[in-house]
């Protein structure tokens, strides 16, 4: 960004240098230069209002905890927008492990034409089946409805009637789950599994 002509301005190098000093006006002045710029940024990028405003304030929050470790060797626009990138590019990677891993969901409620799941598909299948028997009755039913019976977020909020975003709330914390606990149990699972979960990780 280039030096700012309002004599009340700090320059970039100044602002940046004073921001490291844990100057809080001086960071004031930084989020008001840069918050509607990153803000487009984001929203350029996810495509969503709600990603973008909540990731914003994730960028403004790692670059006022790193203030005093980094060294300003480009310029402050080329800093600040590294990072919201980097910021965005983890969201949209944890965005596609989500994807894949609700598509392994579905594909493992599934069986092929001849009423047979391989190996792999039964053993995770199994594993799976027994993780669900944890979790409240009402949201099994949810998942259930999503992966066993494919039906839309839609169809299971008019059959269960509720809204077709408490349906999808309940679904994504099962989803949540079920990644968590096969990371924690992964040495229990057999080693078809620990290929799949290779997959999350990647």
């Amino acid at each position: 960004m280039p030096e700012h002509n309002n004599k009340d301005l700090l320059s970039d190098k100044d602002l940046f240098l004073a921001i490291s000093n844990g100057s809080h006006e001086a960071f004031q002045q930084f989020f008001n230069i840069y918050q509607k710029r990153v803000y487009g940024f984001l929203y350029k990028m996810l495509c969503s209002h709600e990603e973008a405003e909540e990731l914003s304030q994730i960028v403004f929050i790692k670059i006022w905890e790193n203030r005093a470790t980094k060294n300003l060797d480009s310029s402050l626009d080329a800093y600040v927008f590294k990072i919201a990138k980097n910021c965005a590019l983890d969201m949209l990677r944890q965005e596609v492990r989500k994807l894949l891993f609700e598509k392994k969901m579905i594909d493992n409620f599934k069986t092929s034409e001849d009423g047979e799941a391989d190996a792999i598909d039964k053993d995770l299948k199994r594993h799976i089946e027994s993780l669900i028997t944890h979790i409240p009755e009402r949201r099994r039913e949810i998942f259930k409805l999503r992966y066993e019976e494919e039906l839309s977020y839609k169809e299971i909020s008019e059959q269960l009637n509720i809204s077709i975003g408490t349906a999808q709330t309940q679904v994504e914390r099962t989803l949540n789950y079920l990644r968590q606990q096969l990371g924690k149990e992964l040495w229990a699972v057999t080693l078809p599994l620990i290929t799949f979960f290779s997959i999350l990780k990647g």
